[in-house]
This record gives C-alpha cells, structure tokens and sequence, in this order.
C-alpha cells in the first residue's frame, strides 16, 4: 500500500468517527450549534472521501489530484466549508462572560 492510500485510509477512518461523535452530539443536545457541527464534519468527511477516491482511481472521469479539475474543486469546497462551518458551530457554543465580569482597580 503506499503512502497516498494509506493517507487517504486515514482520513476516512478520522472522518467516520468524528462523523459518529457529532451525530450523537446532534442527536442528544438538538441545538443550532451541534447542527452545524455535524454539518462542517460531514463536510470533512466529503472531503476525505475525495482524497479515498483520489488514492485507490475510483471515478478517474473527475480528476482527483488534477489542479483545475471537478474533483479538486469538490475537495477544495468540502474543505472550505467544512472550516466555515465547524468555525461557526464553536462560537456560538462559546459560553459568554457574563456582564459584571470586569475587575475593578484597588
């Protein structure tokens, strides 16, 4: 096996389990913040499915690995909106500092 089947493997493999964990997230708290986590993973796992592809030639018709191909784009948009997506999911799970949280002067 060389080393881009291997990397590719591996990326499924993460991607799953994190595909698992924000699923059961979703499924146990049902809140925006937990959607769109497991919105932004599901991204990911898109694109470690194109990189999979990429490494073992399956639907060699897209490209996979060209620069300005339909298969560099769908990676690239996967991994685009994965980050936008997972990005916005922690901010709005960020607990905010309550407004009397400023410490005064001695």
């Amino acid at each position: 096996m060389d080393a881009a089947a291997l990397k590719g493997l591996l990326a499924l493999a993460g991607a799953s389990v994190f595909i698992v964990v924000s699923a059961a997230l979703f499924v146990t708290r049902r809140d925006l913040g937990s959607a769109l986590l497991a919105t932004g993973i599901g991204w990911f796992g898109v694109m470690a499915l194109t990189h999979f592809f990429e490494s073992f030639s399956l639907l060699p018709a897209f490209g996979w690995g060209q620069p300005h191909s339909v298969g560099h784009l769908i990676d690239l948009a996967a991994a685009s909106l994965g980050v936008v997506f997972v990005t916005i999911s922690f901010l709005l799970r960020r607990p905010a500092a309550p407004a009397n949280s400023r410490r005064r002067a001695p």
